[in-house]
């Protein structure tokens, strides 16, 4: 009986707790009307003109941009959700799916909840932490819903504005919203390095402050232990991850990690899905590239896409993660070829650090989980915000801010942090005590930071000198010398915008000092940007004058018909284009894309037009032992060459040029070998 009247007790104890709680927070929840305060909870929001998702597109809002919502949403759909009506920079008005709009006035409360402490007793015990007040109505919601969550403030030494300004050229953002951009210009696909005032917006703690993208400041050492079946499950759903699930736990056991962590980022990182080139084993077999000496990266694989970034050696992201995942960013001496497969040899080097090779997924799914150990978690980025933002305390006395930040993409801790809260929820793990350690930049701004949907474009479209266009012009670059053929002691310099919504100062007449001047234009954006293009120009007079043949037998190359070669690789855009600058010529280069090229290294196939006074004149440029036209010379530049020698096939044209390293009109044998010695290391081309 004493049994059964205790067991009583405890239900009655654990209804009117539930109750109560409940109460609390339908306390805390009041009613939905309109209009409301709203926050874009997705990393660049599609914003229809009209209530037609079919309709035209008015622009793209970036993850944390406050709009104002007009009304409930409509019957409209749009990816499975209705649109909200909604204002946004100074009464803008447009549509979006109403499930990446999170209602602030809901989600934030600066008044008492019922059943926690009033709303200033907290305040101040936050503020006494060391956050700035403007956190307190976020934290005091979260903390009426889930009391058993604690928050801990990391007092930064640093402004949120220079660490925005700091991150530029670091981060992107896939967007079409060119007013977010820096560079017209993507890195990849439809990525761009964004603007700073953009990156504040992600970098904003209080943009972040809700219920699921907070996971993004999880202690992730202190949540190593907090999960379940059910939780992993959710991330990998019915995916590729989910065959995996044991090795994941096993690997988080093994080096003390977070296994939702661990799993998470190698969703977001593309593994849960089974055809992602990365984690398929077979790469060159549907891709057709190869590591930068020629090897075979099938039977590899990289679940976290650890190394896994376009460099010179590099065209495709995935292609150098699979060179790091297999060892081949090693040194040429360190491989051995057995039955024509060529692979890492570790009594020639010593074993590969992080279990690598990572020939199997088991392998990459352990290895890059102790890579995140050791290179992130034990070194004060124990947070997937401060993974991809390495602003740490630690790191700005090591003078590594801005550095070993694991993502590029700006968006990836707000969808890591949503994976995380599913994966929880699902496992109903959202009360547990967790411990989210969220940055407190120095002089905090009382406003939010949201990026502007105003162009930033920076970028001139021409710059003319006594009305002539200057060759070779870009927009990315900023300083140019020119010869201006002139008696006149005045120069006039012309300069137009890309967007007309750009202004631009420094244009106008000049006079020579010493027959040079130095022009300064400086172009501002309507978003308050700004960028200077530096023109160096000399004067020439025309009885000075020069032809392109002149110029051209001044530069050390050779030409024959319409091909110019004898240049010796990884010779440098900057520097033919000086050669040519400095014998009072011009030049334009060009890529075998015809696209402007001003920096990097000249390739084969690369296009040259050299200026004199009055005439000119158009080269295709041929690299010496560049036979592919990568700008490289490799292993796959001696299988051309063996295969021309062979009679298997013929290089002609560019191609034939790159080849003749002897320069006697033939590819032979000591062709060959003058390849082979500069691919070895014994003789440069």
């Amino acid at each position: 009986m004493n049994k059964l009247l205790k067991l009583f007790c405890l239900l009655v104890f654990l209804l009117s707790t539930f109750l109560l709680l409940t109460h609390g927070i339908q306390t805390i929840k009041a009613a939905e009307s309109y209009p409301f305060t709203g926050i874009i909870s997705a990393d660049a929001l599609v914003t229809y003109k009209s209530n037609n998702t079919g309709g035209a597109k008015a622009t793209e809002l970036a993850y944390g941009t406050r709009v104002t919502v007009v009304d409930s949403p409509s019957n409209q759909k749009s990816g499975g959700c209705s649109l909200y009506e909604i204002l946004y920079d100074n009464n803008k008005t447009g549509y979006v799916c109403s499930k990446y709009v999170a209602n602030v006035s809901e989600s934030i409360l600066s008044s008492n909840a019922s059943d926690t402490e009033p709303y200033n007793d907290y305040c101040n015990t936050l503020t006494s932490l060391g956050f700035d007040k403007s956190y307190c109505p976020y934290l005091y919601y979260l903390h009426a819903v889930h009391p058993n969550w604690t928050f801990k403030p990391d007092v930064l030494n640093l402004t949120m504005d220079k660490a925005a300004e700091e991150e530029e050229w670091k981060v992107v953002l896939q967007t079409s919203n060119s007013n977010y951009w820096i560079s017209n210009k993507p890195i990849e696909g439809s990525y761009y390095y964004i603007d700073k005032t953009v990156i504040a917006s992600f970098l904003d703690p209080r943009n972040s402050l809700f219920e699921d993208t907070i996971f993004q400041f999880l202690n992730l050492e202190k949540s190593k232990d907090i999960y379940n079946d059910t939780s992993m499950q959710k991330i990998s759903s019915n995916g590729n991850l989910y065959k995996y699930l044991s090795t994941f736990k096993d690997a988080a056991s093994e080096f003390s990690i977070n296994p939702i962590h661990i799993m998470a980022r190698s969703k977001q990182e593309g593994a849960n899905d089974s055809s992602y080139s990365a984690i398929t084993g077979k790469y060159t077999t549907t891709k057709g590239r190869y590591s930068k000496q020629g090897f075979s990266l099938d039977g590899y694989y990289n679940f976290y896409n650890i190394g896994s970034y376009a460099d010179s050696n590099y065209s495709y992201t995935v292609q150098r993660g699979l060179a790091y995942a297999a060892g081949f960013l090693e040194k040429d001496e360190c491989f051995t070829t057995t039955d024509d497969r060529t692979y890492y040899d570790p009594e020639k080097c010593g074993q590969l650090s992080i279990q690598r090779p990572w020939n199997t997924p088991e392998k990459s799914i352990r290895g890059g989980a102790e890579f995140l150990v050791n290179n992130y978690i034990s070194r004060d980025q124990n947070t997937v915000y401060y993974q991809k933002f390495n602003i740490t305390n630690r790191a700005n006395n090591d003078d590594k801010l801005y550095t070993n930040q694991y993502m590029t993409g700006i968006a990836a801790p707000m969808s890591e942090a949503k994976t995380l809260y599913s994966a929880y929820k699902e496992g109903d793990l959202l009360d547990s005590n967790f411990e989210f350690i969220i940055p407190v930049f120095k002089n905090m701004p009382a406003e939010v930071s949201q990026a502007l949907d105003r162009n930033s474009d920076t970028s001139l479209t021409t710059i003319k000198v006594d009305g002539k266009v200057i060759t070779g012009f870009d927009l990315d670059v900023v300083e140019y010398n020119y010869n201006a053929i002139t008696e006149s002691d005045t120069i006039n310099v012309e300069a137009k915008t890309l967007y007309s919504t750009s202004s631009v100062t420094g244009t106008g007449e000049y006079k020579f000092e010493d027959g040079k001047v130095q022009v300064k234009l400086v172009v501002t954006s309507e978003g308050g940007n700004s960028k200077t293009y530096i023109i160096n120009i000399s004067k020439v007079s025309p009885s000075e004058s020069v032809t392109a043949d002149d110029v051209i037998s001044k530069m050390g190359t050779k030409v024959n018909g319409d091909y110019m070669y004898g240049i010796s690789p990884e010779t440098s855009v900057t520097t033919i284009i000086n050669t040519i600058t400095k014998n009072k010529g011009t030049a334009k280069i060009t890529n075998s894309e015809n696209q402007a090229k001003t920096t990097g290294t000249l390739a084969t196939g690369d296009k040259i037009t050299i200026e004199g006074t009055n005439d000119s004149k158009t080269y295709t440029i041929s690299v010496r032992g560049d036979v592919t036209g990568d700008g490289l010379v490799k292993i796959n530049d001696l299988i051309l060459i063996q295969s021309h020698i062979l009679d298997k096939s013929k290089l002609e044209d560019e191609q034939f040029y790159a080849a003749d390293s002897s320069y006697d009109n033939n590819i032979k044998i000591n062709d060959l070998i003058l390849v082979q010695s500069h691919i070895l290391g014994k003789q440069s081309l």
